[in-house]
């Protein structure tokens, strides 16, 4: 029996699936794009960005601050960079759970094991991002590639697959939640909601700026799928309960409520115009304005398509919202970068918000404009890999490092992926190596400081410190990489240590590293009371500046401070530490000791304002800014 219609209604076409569902055959688009066109079009991309990540194969010195913390827990010490002290310096909370949870199970060298897993999981990242792309625009005419010109086109993409960085984890967040949101409809089973509400969660707990994403796509699930209030409530909790329990842990644990880098870098912080020279230097370079012109106009007819689907009763009414959702994410975080200022590393910080804007068109409709702009972007494409464009140096740049550059020009090696390559060959080890291994082994405790000239010296521990060996980091990864777990190693520039992240912040240096923990506070911390005038004179400090940072060490909430990290872990001290976990995130205190002792300990410090002839200086314009980051 042939149901009846009323005039101008819509039937359904029967076996038709997809947007054109309901549509008269009038009315149909071009039939779905073929499936080998769709697999070639993820597959070729993702395996040219496999091969140029894997030639580009690398872990950075920040890469192995995460290794300890892994080192750490496996010993049984728990999240720690230094045994007694809870300190959180991984940035990527997952990232540094996922590389323990891998090296517990393998026992292979943790370098190894990060650089490899990164690599993986940018792949699959990258594949499905593509593949949500594809997605997205089914059942329109044949896809062609778009903003994945940008990918292959951008070398800084291919080096932070790997580094040994939470980026590959990032990457892999990023397309697995592209893609559960392409997928996103209404009448949409409770479990699969839930399992991607789940997904869209844990972007914070992979990086702390990737809460901007998850908004972004939790408000795009929410309008597409219009749920019950009851329905909304269990999307909430399957978004929120693991990374909200994650922060009442973290909050309890360590005492503050970010990593403890965020402190250290001052995430907070606002430097407008550094942050837009640094996004200049990330897109200038390598021209991907044109690129992005062009794909603003593709974004423009890809929106524009979409509402005349609409208006054609095509039931495609979540496209709009899965659309502006990565394009917002990624302009809010790329605002939030340039807000901060940026940051050292050449591009690091802009990559994920260029590719969230990427995400809806990394591949378009065909058009006929479409297809020429296509065109236009693969002969971009062969130009920007091509001799035409002058390869950038970004050594001669103010605003960051080329982090890769550096580490394999020192290191002697294109692909350092193992510790050992590190340990064995960073030109600034060897000596320090040496007195390190006459250090542990030797019968007194010993504290390895810096002078001004960043030679390493020898000077005796005081007899209460918990550790037989006390050494400062520079660079972080590798020293804590070449130290046993029982030393401490007291990070110079406070990703690492509670006193220096909570320095006030001068701009001086490279960005995120402006925080350097002078001698006067590590020899107020671990030094024995009375100094040689020798080792004073090299750590370019004063008995009244090391007299002042001893008392500031002792004052108010400083004291406080070093309570809340080096105490035993107590119910009491958890709910204090709970309790008290904003204050304690927002307190900064001066960088000078007389400041410091003054602020702190409420004017005992009046009786000395000068620095002393022997003293470290601490004018920020008057510190040689170093050829690169001193980590």
């Amino acid at each position: 029996m042939t149901t009846p219609t009323t005039p101008g209604a819509v039937r359904s076409v029967p076996g038709q699936r997809g947007p054109l569902a309901g549509l008269p055959r009038t009315a149909r688009r071009l039939p779905g794009p073929p499936r080998l066109w769709r697999a070639a079009l993820v597959a070729a991309p993702t395996a040219a960005l496999f091969v140029l990540g894997y030639r580009r194969r690398w872990i950075c010195d920040d890469g192995l601050i995460y290794l300890r913390p892994v080192r750490q827990i496996l010993a049984g010490n728990g999240p720690v960079f230094n045994v007694g002290e809870r300190a959180e310096s991984s940035t990527g909370t997952l990232w540094q759970w996922l590389l323990a949870l891998v090296t517990g199970v393998t026992g292979e060298d943790p370098a190894f094991l990060a650089v490899g897993v990164g690599l993986l999981l940018s792949t699959a990242g990258f594949a499905f991002a593509l593949h949500g792309a594809c997605r997205l625009h089914r059942g329109a005419r044949l896809p062609v590639p778009a903003g994945v010109c940008v990918l292959l086109a951008v070398p800084p993409f291919w080096s932070y697959m790997t580094s040994g960085l939470e980026s590959g984890l990032g990457t892999f967040w990023t397309g697995l939640s592209w893609w559960l949101l392409t997928g996103v409809r209404r009448g949409q089973g409770v479990g699969a909601a839930c399992a991607a509400a789940f997904v869209f969660g844990l972007g914070p707990l992979v990086r702390p700026d990737l809460a901007v994403a998850a908004v972004c796509f939790l408000a795009a699930q929410g309008y597409v799928l219009r749920p019950a209030r009851r329905h909304a409530a269990v999307l909430l909790v399957s978004a929120g309960a693991l990374p909200l329990g994650y922060e009442v842990f973290r909050a309890g644990y360590y005492g503050v409520l970010v990593p403890l880098p965020a402190i250290a870098k001052e995430a907070g912080a606002s430097d407008w115009g550094r942050g837009a020279g640094y996004v200049q230097e990330t897109l200038g370079p390598y021209w991907v304005w044109p690129a992005l012109a062009v794909l603003t106009a593709l974004f423009v007819l890809v929106v524009r398509r979409t509402r005349r689907l609409r208006a054609e009763r095509v039931p495609e009414r979540a496209s709009l919202a899965v659309l502006a959702a990565p394009v917002a994410a990624g302009l809010l975080l790329a605002a939030y970068v340039m807000r901060v200022g940026g940051d050292y590393m050449h591009a690091r910080m802009v990559l994920p918000a260029l590719l969230l804007v990427l995400l809806p068109v990394l591949v378009v409709p065909a058009t006929r404009v479409t297809a020429a702009a296509g065109a236009l972007l693969l002969v971009w494409l062969g130009t920007v890999v091509s001799p035409l464009r002058v390869p950038f140096d970004v050594r001669s740049t103010p605003m960051s490092f080329n982090v890769r550059g550096s580490d394999v020009q020192g290191l002697g090696d294109h692909n350092p992926v193992r510790t050992s390559t590190w340990v064995n060959n960073w030109p600034a080890l060897p000596e320090g190596r040496r007195m390190l291994d006459g250090a542990v082994h030797g019968p007194r405790p010993t504290l390895l400081y810096f002078d001004g000239r960043r030679r390493l010296h020898a000077a005796p521990v005081r007899a209460d410190a918990p550790y037989h060996v006390v050494i400062v980091g520079r660079h972080l990864g590798v020293t804590g990489a070449a130290a046993p777990l029982d030393a401490y190693v007291n990070d110079a520039w406070g990703l690492a240590s509670p006193v220096g992240a909570h320095l006030e912040l001068e701009r001086w240096s490279w960005p995120g590293h402006e925080k350097f923990l002078r001698n006067h506070w590590v020899f107020a911390d671990w030094a024995v009371r009375k100094p040689s005038a020798a080792d004073l004179a090299r750590a370019r400090t004063s008995p009244e500046a090391l007299s002042a940072a001893r008392a500031a060490l002792e004052c108010g909430r400083l004291a406080e401070l070093r309570e809340s990290v080096r105490a035993p872990l107590t119910p009491g001290r958890f709910w204090r530490n709970l309790t008290g976990a904003v204050e304690r995130t927002r307190f900064r205190f001066p960088r000078w000791p007389p400041e410091a002792q003054r602020e702190l300990c409420g004017g005992a410090g009046d009786q000395f304002t000068g620095r002393g002839a022997g003293s470290a200086v601490e004018v920020p314009g008057s510190v040689e800014v170093p050829a690169r980051p001193l980590r």
